[in-house]
């Protein structure tokens, strides 16, 4: 580069050294500078014409002939051109087989701008979904896929976990979308056919429901030849009226676990729920704190911080057994001398409902797994704290129920603390009556005692203000 713009500049300037020449030895210097100064501009236009020319014309042929700077300018332009479209080529041909493959996949994909509107669709999306070319091209995917729960999925973009729908264009067939967000917030969606999973995890459901239903009877027979047996215990040896006790315990504990399958079922199908009413927050935690004085230790001191105008919209019977399953689950696994803390916070965003005690906690690789079926930390399984293992998983499918999720936070040596966040929509702070429709504690609590409880030996200390109630339980002595 350096050699072309110096044989540029000597052979200008002995042009231009020829022409002072020439102009003193003819009398016409300035004439003859004006000539060759002319010239040398013309032919700097007319190389920068075919230069445009060529560019016009795609710059696929040839570049034009031309020496000096200007040929060195020609090739390096060409260059770059081929080297484009070599670039190109690969890319066309990259792009051609992504698409080529994601066509060829069984699962669907579409991809959507930030604002929801569809940019492109392979062939297993439009057919489980109905899209159509080049009609939906630009449409917002949720007036394409007319469902309330992935209208609510997407627009709150609760992407998170995925959402099983039914298609809306096959009958019978059950999509699970799974959604990603990348570049400026684009949507990638991935729609995969569960039809077959759908279908087993109903067998599953159906044949836990019937069995816990058809052992409802019997079960009920033998709790009831086993009462009428215990009441003639005393007429029988002392190693029989052992294993009558022990049956007795059983059986009640077998009792619990069908009604707990029975409500997690009925949890799971959506069938015969409660209608939903606008509930004070503070009657669900008095109930359930009356319901567990039998269970309470000697030194347990409990705690509750809860607004007296809070008001919760959903099923009575349904909260009701996810703050009875969490209070229970605290008293019973908090050390002690422990202390637990029932509180309920709320803002323009959402009301949360937690429950902190100060048991041994619960490593965080246990976590994700404490809302499964049968799931303890203790592998125990012992009869010190009882339970059937479904009290999580039932308040996971009640929170769903009202739109809300489950937070837990714990370390071990620490306690830990279970958060309900419900949203904003369904939670009040005013002074309004709330309608209350049941006053009764439910028969189907999870890990409660049912039996007839005796009269209370705590005594309550109030201290009240006007927005919260404080109120501190020990034992009388």
């Amino acid at each position: 580069m350096k050699t072309i713009w110096r044989n540029t500049i000597i052979t200008w300037l002995a042009g231009l050294t020829a022409c002072v020449v020439i102009g003193l030895i003819i009398g016409q210097l300035l004439g003859v500078l004006l000539l060759y100064v002319l010239g040398s501009l013309y032919w700097q236009l007319y190389q920068l014409y075919q230069f445009h020319y060529w560019l016009r014309h795609s710059g696929r042929a040839a570049p034009p002939e031309a020496s000096g700077i200007w040929g060195e300018v020609f090739d390096a332009v060409y260059r770059l051109h081929k080297k484009q479209r070599k670039s190109k080529r690969r890319m066309r041909q990259a792009l051609t087989r992504i698409e080529s493959s994601t066509t060829a996949l069984k699962e669907g994909v579409i991809m959507a701008d930030n604002q929801g509107n569809l940019e492109w669709w392979n062939n297993s999306a439009a057919h489980f979904l109905g899209l159509m070319r080049p009609v939906d091209r630009g449409q917002v995917i949720t007036n394409i896929v007319r469902s309330p729960e992935f209208f609510r999925y997407f627009s709150q973009k609760r992407f998170g976990e995925p959402l099983i729908i039914k298609s809306p264009a096959k009958d019978g067939v059950y999509l699970e979308i799974q959604t990603t967000l990348y570049d400026k917030n684009d949507h990638l969606i991935f729609v995969r056919d569960v039809t077959r999973l759908h279908l087993l995890e109903q067998m599953r459901k159906d044949f836990v429901a019937n069995a816990s239903h058809e052992l409802k009877t019997p079960l009920t027979v033998i709790k009831g030849y086993l009462e009428t047996l215990d009441m003639f215990k005393d007429s029988l040896p002392k190693s029989m009226q052992k294993g009558i006790v022990n049956m007795s315990e059983q059986s009640e504990r077998m009792e619990q676990l069908i009604e707990d399958l029975l409500l997690l079922s009925r949890l799971e199908s959506d069938d015969k729920r409660e209608e939903n009413q606008w509930h004070r927050v503070s009657d669900f935690v008095q109930s359930v704190t009356n319901a567990t004085e039998a269970i309470l230790n000697d030194k347990h001191t409990l705690i509750v911080n809860i607004p007296e105008e809070a008001r919760l919209y959903g099923s009575y019977k349904e909260l009701y057994s996810v703050f009875s399953n969490l209070i229970v689950n605290a008293i019973k696994y908090s050390p002690d001398g422990g202390d637990i803390t029932i509180k309920w916070e709320s803002s323009e965003f959402n009301g949360v409902f937690s429950v902190k005690d100060s048991g041994l906690g619960i490593d965080p690789r246990y976590i994700p797994r404490l809302t499964e079926r049968f799931f303890r930390v203790d592998k125990g399984r012992g009869s010190k704290t009882g339970g059937t293992g479904l009290g999580l998983a039932i308040v996971k499918h009640v929170l769903l129920h009202h739109d809300a999720k489950l937070q837990i936070r714990s370390e071990p040596g620490q306690g830990s603390t279970f958060s309900c966040h419900f949203p904003a929509s369904r939670t009040r702070t005013d002074n309004i009556p709330a309608i209350t429709s049941h006053s009764e504690t439910p028969s189907n609590i999870q890990e409660i005692n049912t039996q007839p409880l005796p009269a209370s030996p705590y005594q309550g200390e109030e201290q009240c203000t006007v927005q919260t109630c404080f109120f501190t339980y020990q034992r009388d002595g």
